[in-house]
């Protein structure tokens, strides 16, 4: 979208590589100027091509990015190991016939997604963003026996002292 996006093709091929840089100069050529400008910098310095050995490599490389989008297309043999392995991606499009202009306008993932690498830690906004939740715990008295040593030295070194001591008095 703009001079600081990025774009990032990971892949196993370098006949792949190749044929995309050749592809994209062209269709460099047909955006308006505005347009390129962003494309060209988001292809140059803050974009480019990861060769890479394997599969895996390439789920390790994608998910260290942790991109905004993120495009798979491998064979179908591969696709539900890959797509298993990514974690990191504010949305994972699947397929050839999933690019994310199809993802953006019609197919109803997420519009505002964690960019600069922010899917690490977070997720797209998506109407269950502004929903309250509640959580509900319970536990039984084994349960609780179980886990008493632990909370009380994790109160204790957190400097929490009466946490610990509503489970030291529970416990007797």
């Amino acid at each position: 979208h703009g001079t600081d996006s990025s774009v990032v093709l990971i892949t196993t091929s370098a006949s792949l590589a190749d044929a995309v840089d050749e592809a994209l100069d062209l269709q460099l050529t047909t955006l308006p100027d505005v347009r390129a400008t962003a494309a060209r910098a988001s292809l140059g310095p803050n974009g480019g091509c990861v060769l890479v050995g394997t599969l895996d490599v390439a789920v390790d490389v994608a998910n260290e990015f942790a991109p905004e989008h993120l495009q798979v297309v491998v064979a179908d043999a591969d696709l539900d190991a890959v797509v298993d392995g990514l974690v990191n991606a504010g949305e994972i499009l699947v397929g050839q016939h999933t690019p994310f202009s199809a993802a953006n306008f019609i197919i109803g993932c997420p519009a505002s997604l964690p960019t600069s690498g922010f899917a690490h830690v977070s997720s797209g906004i998506t109407a269950d963003t502004f929903l309250k939740r509640t959580a509900i715990a319970r536990a039984d008295a084994t349960a609780l026996a179980r886990m008493t040593p632990s909370v009380i030295a994790l109160a204790d070194h957190e400097g929490f002292p009466a946490h610990g001591d509503a489970l030291r008095l529970r416990r007797g």
